[in-house]
This record gives C-alpha cells, structure tokens and sequence, in this order.
C-alpha cells in the first residue's frame, strides 16, 4: 500500500508540474498499469520534435507512421500542440496485458471565431519489452471490415456494405487502364482500399472520432493505401494519387492530375462535369482566374470548383508540353502551391499573362475532352 501511494505522489507532482494533459475524473489511476500509461502520454506531449520515437517499432525507417488526418496534429510538435489546445485524456482502457487504447479531447484555446474546435484522438498503445508505444486505429479497428482480393486492389469493404466482386473485379481492371493513360508501370504491391459507409469508420480508421476538419477520402502514399466513405469499387481519383505517389506538395499538380483523369465527387461528376460548373461560375461573376488560384472561392460542402481549376490548369500543361514534360514538374521539389505559377513561368519562360489565357481557354472555349 506505501508502495502505491508513493507511487501516485510521483505521478501526482509529475503531471501537476507539466500540466501537458488533464486527467478525466473517470479514469483510475490507482490502476498502476493505467498510471503508467497516462505518464507515457504525458511524456508524449512533453516532446518538442516530429518523430517516431515513441511509435510502434515497426515504423522504424518509414516515412509514413501517424496515420493521424488531421493536419494540425500531424504538422506540430506534440509540446507545440499541448500549447495550443487544452488536452484532456478522457478514456483509457486496457485491452489485454501488452495493448490499450487512449482517446484524448483537445480543445482550442483560441477565442476568435472560426479558429475554435474540440476534437477527439484515439490511439492504441503497445507494450513491448516493458516499452509504451503509440499504433494507428487502422491496424486493430480495420478487422471488421471483410477482405477481398483482386490482381491490382485488397477490397476492405465496411460491414454495413454488401458489394458486388464484380464491380471489385471491373476496379482492378480500371486501374490497369489507369496505368496505361498515365504511361506508369504497375505498383510493386497491391493498393488497399478501405471502403468506409460512414465518416465515423473513415474517421476512425484515421485516429480520430470528432474533428473539426473532414475528408470524404484521402491516400496514404508511402503506405499504399486508400481511406473513403465509399460504396463505388471504381474511385480512380485516389487511384491516380496512388499510381503517382507524392507530388512536391503541390495541390494544382498533385489534385489537378487526379481530376483529370479520375473525376470529382467519388467519380459521380467527370473532369468536363467540372468544366462545365467552372465555366458557368465565370459567367456568373463569381469565379475569376485570380480567386480561382488564389482558392478563395467559396462553396459551402465541397472545393469542386478549385479542383476542376487544378484540373484545366494540369490539361493546359500536358496539352502544352506533353506528359514526360508534365512528371518533371509533378515530381520537382522546387514546386510549391505557394510558388506554383511562378515556378511554371520561370521553367517555361511563358508570362503569366499567357499562361492565364490557356487555362482560361480550356475553361471557356473549348470542347471539354481529355485527351
């Protein structure tokens, strides 16, 4: 029983005077496991670099390791972020004698409006030779989902769906004439789809369970595989980034391309369904090439209009200078959202004046066609 209490005291003054996270009423820290655990996270939120140093060992030497889709989290340090958002762990549960998970509420300690939100975090934990490690949701949230495979895509289709393997056939099928388009050799390895029926799954195959962000859809790169709320095997939107892998974070190339060839809205709405709303919003007043670029166009449930803007910019430069001429600039680290425009004058030696006048053509006055 001293041994306890001595114990407690430890924990008690360690997080009194690092305040990294509050602890929720609800969780028992008599639990020496539990206390141990909460003196993990804290121990996290103390860390003022972005590294996977306290991730499961088997991201070691990879790219990809947080799967976390929230922009906020993934790009700040975890001291930074502790900082910028109250932390409260609210839930701990011990799983089994080596896992446990953790879902922790971070509010927003800005007062100004349209820059507060609460999310809500979910981790796994693992024990390892005696070793606390952080893991993704994806990894043990994922074995409801019912697996099937095919030549080019490993289906991981939602319990609330019933898909045809047909349609999941007739996907792996698109993606190889999704190869030949884009004049890219076959992935070394298969391309997992997890097709999600609700934000919830999608969410929480991402880390989280609330966010005040959302993605309908998103590919994971480095790690070969896609996340949606889908019901369509066919998503060659995500297919094309999958195929490309990793622009220079550059949205105009990186969504553009995938426009192009692989539609808006799940594929319900083509690159020329697109153009066509793009052109009627010039007409109306309420787009203009600057706003466009600038993606300051407003629309309420979705950025349509910003990607057929990336995707008629991407087709004036392959139309322009082809398709091996386009991968140099997909591929060139120098190329930024920022510094796009200026990036394509200065390697093209094209005005952007010029440049405005071929985009805008694709836009107003020509046949809608991509090829």
């Amino acid at each position: 029983m001293k041994i306890l209490f001595a114990v407690l005291i430890v924990l008690s003054t360690y997080f009194s005077s690092n305040a990294q996270v509050k602890l929720n009423s609800k969780i028992d820290t008599a639990n020496i496991e539990k206390g141990q655990l909460y003196q993990f996270i804290g121990s996290y939120f103390q860390k003022d670099t972005i590294s996977n140093e306290k991730w499961h060992p088997k991201y070691n030497g990879k790219q990809s390791y947080d799967f976390t889709m929230d922009w906020l989290w993934k790009n700040k340090t975890p001291k930074k972020l502790a900082k910028l958002m109250n932390l409260e762990l609210v839930e701990l549960q011990l799983v089994n004698d080596t896992l446990a998970y953790c879902k922790i509420l971070a509010r927003s300690k800005s007062e100004i409006p349209g820059e507060s939100y609460s999310n809500v975090y979910k981790l796994y934990i693992v024990k390892i030779n005696g070793e606390y490690y952080f893991d993704n949701c994806k990894n043990y949230d994922s074995n409801r989902f019912k697996k099937f495979e095919t030549k080019n895509i490993n289906f991981y289709v939602s319990p609330f769906y019933n898909i045809d393997t047909k349609k999941m056939k007739y996907a792996s099928r698109k993606l190889d004439i999704l190869y030949k388009e884009l004049k890219k050799p076959r992935l070394a390895k298969s391309i997992d789809y997890y097709m999600c029926s609700t934000e919830d799954e999608l969410n929480n195959l991402s880390n989280l369970l609330i966010w005040d962000g959302g993605l309908g859809a998103y590919t994971n790169i480095p790690e070969g595989f896609i996340v949606a709320v889908n019901d369509d095997p066919v998503y060659s939107h995500e297919f094309v980034h999958a195929i490309l892998g990793a622009s220079a974070n550059c949205f105009f190339l990186q969504e553009g391309v995938a426009v192009l060839y692989g539609g808006l809205d799940k594929g319900t709405k083509s690159y020329e369904d697109g153009i066509a709303d793009l052109k009627a919003c010039y007409q109306t007043g309420g787009c203009t090439f600057d706003n466009l670029y600038e993606r300051k166009v407003e629309q309420k449930y979705n950025s349509n209009l910003t990607y057929a803007f990336a995707g008629a910019f991407c087709k004036y430069l392959i139309d322009s200078y082809g398709l091996e001429f386009f991968y140099k600039l997909y591929y060139n680290k120098e190329i930024s959202t920022a510094n796009f425009i200026d990036k394509i004058t200065e390697i093209t030696g094209v005005s952007k004046k010029e440049i405005m006048k071929g985009v805008e053509k694709i836009i107003l006055d020509r046949d809608f066609k991509t090829n």
